[in-house]
């Protein structure tokens, strides 16, 4: 009996530390628990090498659906978008901010649709290269 309580308490641990790691994350961090993010942004390296909006470009190029026949509109620096980078100041604080490049996409083969089409993306550098961490449109 002590020993089936055991592995019942076992399988139980196991089970929560799996769905943990599945749900951290699509978790509310840094966005004041309104929206979920992709990817933990406080683990965002600085933006480096000689074309980080290239690097970024392509990571949310990554993320799109082929189908969807996607085309970047623009991809620029957080810190000098006046649309959506003070957003990311706003949600994460000045050092995510300044780490982040935002990129937007029009799906094209959701058109003519404009809302559906459009995509916007925060993008940043982690230990294993660009990525996008933020869906925001």
């Amino acid at each position: 009996m002590k020993r089936s309580a055991l592995w019942l308490v076992v399988g139980v641990a196991v089970a929560a530390a799996l769905c943990g790691s599945a749900s951290a994350a699509r978790s509310p961090i840094c966005t004041r628990g309104l929206v979920t993010v992709e990817v933990d942004p406080r683990g965002l390296l600085p933006l480096t090498g000689t074309n980080p909006i290239a690097a970024s470009v392509a990571a949310a190029l990554r993320y799109e659906k082929p189908t969807y026949r996607p085309q970047v509109r623009g991809a620029t620096l957080a810190i000098e978008d006046p649309g959506r980078g003070p957003q990311a100041k706003f949600s994460c604080g000045t050092r995510v901010w300044q780490r982040t490049v935002v990129v937007y996409v029009l799906d094209r083969a959701m058109l003519p649709a404009e809302s559906a089409a459009q995509r916007v993306y925060f993008v940043g550098r982690f230990h294993d290269g660009y990525r996008v961490w933020q869906v925001v449109h």
